[in-house]
């Protein structure tokens, strides 16, 4: 099995097995192509220091397993805010954008507020560890199965409903290139689309072409945790809700529009 998800030649990048997604064979999982993007966003350097707050990335169309290459862009620098672009294109044919506001960091002094009431979840090594979901369809290696390790609260991640789980990435981004916590989080980010399985996977699909991440600080350690919600709609329109934490509390969050559909045959 391959040793990361991206292995760069020249000014491309060429995806492993390890990027293949569930909803098809030969496409990738949302998460690959976040974190590429995320890893070039990053890269950009800035005035002063800072840290991406927020982070939104629209998948136009499936992401093949075929070489990639990125461009980006500063929209606005400064000393306290960068806004950045990065293009995913395959040929000539752009797949997807993603867009980032930094924030200049330093220490601030703040009095007690009130806090979103918060009361930290078991650590991933009292949570359930999650292997072989979403058998259906061919055996091949894929994202979520091969290159995530799960651990989940009281199983939710498999249950219909709100998910409480950890994520952990198995391998770098890019080969050769140990992730910075803000690639990892960003990468990790797709998950929450399947932490909350409202609708049953083998006969619907509920596809996210975007994610928008916020975070007010970036995750210490390995594991990164999700609280999710869906929500969806007759419409065929959905919403997943995420907030993300890791062991020394939240984060951040995430937030994911739906394409809701029957799955042929489901």
């Amino acid at each position: 099995m391959a040793e990361s998800l991206f292995i760069p030649d020249g000014d491309h990048f060429v995806p492993t097995e390890l990027t293949r997604g569930g909803w098809s064979d030969v496409a990738q999982h949302g998460s690959p192509p976040s974190g590429l993007l995320a890893a070039a966003i990053e890269a950009v350097s800035t005035i002063a220091p800072m840290q991406v707050a927020r982070f939104t990335i629209d998948l136009f169309r499936p992401v093949p397993l075929e070489p990639l290459r990125l461009e980006t862009h500063v929209l606005r620098d400064g000393k306290r805010i960068q806004v950045v672009e990065a293009m995913l294109r395959h040929s000539d044919i752009e797949v997807g954008r993603a867009t980032a506001l930094k924030i200049r960091t330093t220490d601030v002094q703040l009095p007690d507020v009130e806090q979103e009431p918060w009361e930290q979840p078991p650590p991933p090594q009292e949570a359930t560890a999650i292997g072989g979901f979403w058998k259906f369809g061919s055996d091949l290696v894929r994202f979520h199965r091969d290159a995530v390790e799960i651990r989940s609260i009281d199983d939710s991640f498999m249950q219909p409903g709100p998910g409480l789980s950890w994520f952990r990435l198995k391998q770098p981004v890019i080969a050769g290139e140990e992730p910075t916590p803000f690639v990892r989080l960003a990468t990790l980010a797709d998950m929450s689309n399947g932490n909350s399985q409202a609708l049953n996977p083998e006969a619907y699909i509920y596809v996210n072409p975007d994610i928008t991440l916020y975070a007010h600080r970036l995750p210490v350690g390995e594991w990164v945790g999700m609280k999710s919600a869906a929500h969806q709609h007759r419409s065929g329109i959905g919403l997943a809700d995420t907030r993300v934490f890791d062991e020394t509390g939240p984060l951040g969050r995430i937030n994911q529009a739906q394409l809701l559909d029957r799955r042929p045959g489901g």
